[in-house]
């Protein structure tokens, strides 16, 4: 796309030049006429005169213009930005370290905070749904008993089990938007906790320059790990440095 710019921008340049130089001769024939006329003097040279000032004006303005066009022509290549070399991505030595999960989990600070005030949210909701739960069921019983010893009346009944029926509604409603807030909270701490892992993990493979960084835990994939490549103990403390800082 460059090249074609450049291309048709010479192209438009040699075009108002050429056409500027065109009509300067143009113009100049007439220029030259008016000036043997004027020069031989006379009444009647006066309106020769006049065309003279007339070419000299033309020509004026014919070369104005071709000196804007080749002004915005030279200013509309100058704003192409000439591509900056990127730097190259340093190579790694093309070495393997590992961090362990488990660990991570154990001692990083973040983790408990964030796993700790959930659970406690987990367990407070649980008691509160449990509650509402056996309210509910004792009404739908004592709906029952009165429905089968014939203390409601049709219209009594029906209102009874039409209340039952939208505090069941409520109540399962109410259920499943707690552990949707639950599950969002768990996504978060952990898209928190691995992004505050990947910075650790950088900052202390600048010292090793590893290609690859791994992380294994109990139960996973990874069935061995030399522990002469575990990083887990230097992520760890550079994570729990940086969230003490952070929360002074």
């Amino acid at each position: 796309m460059e090249d074609n710019f450049e291309e048709k921008k010479d192209w438009i340049e040699n075009e108002v030049v050429e056409n500027a130089a065109t009509a300067v001769d143009e113009k100049g024939f007439v220029v030259n006429e008016a000036l043997r006329d004027e020069s031989s003097g006379g009444e009647g040279s006066s309106p020769r005169g006049n065309n003279s000032s007339a070419a000299h004006w033309i020509v004026e303005c014919i070369l104005l213009a071709a000196v804007i066009a080749l002004f915005v022509l030279h200013f509309m290549g100058g704003d192409k930005k000439s591509p900056v070399a990127q730097k190259p991505a340093e190579v790694g030595n093309g070495e393997v370290v590992y961090i362990n999960i488990d660990s991570i989990n154990a001692n990083y600070e973040l983790v408990s905070i964030l796993t700790d005030s959930i659970d406690v949210e987990k367990q407070k909701q649980a008691v509160v749904f449990q509650n509402r739960q056996k309210s509910l069921e004792q009404k739908a019983a004592n709906f029952e008993k009165n429905y089968s010893s014939g203390s409601l009346n049709p219209q009594q009944a029906q209102y009874a089990q039409q209340s039952l029926q939208e505090e069941s509604t409520r109540l399962q409603n109410d259920y499943a938007q707690a552990v949707e807030s639950l599950e969002l909270r768990y996504t978060a701490a952990l898209e928190q906790i691995a992004d505050s892992l990947m910075a650790a993990a950088k900052r202390v493979n600048a010292s090793y320059n590893a290609s690859y960084i791994f992380t294994y835990q109990s139960g996973g994939q990874l069935l061995y790990a030399d522990p002469a490549h575990d990083i887990t103990d230097e992520v760890l403390h550079e994570l729990n440095k940086s969230f003490k800082k952070k929360n002074k």
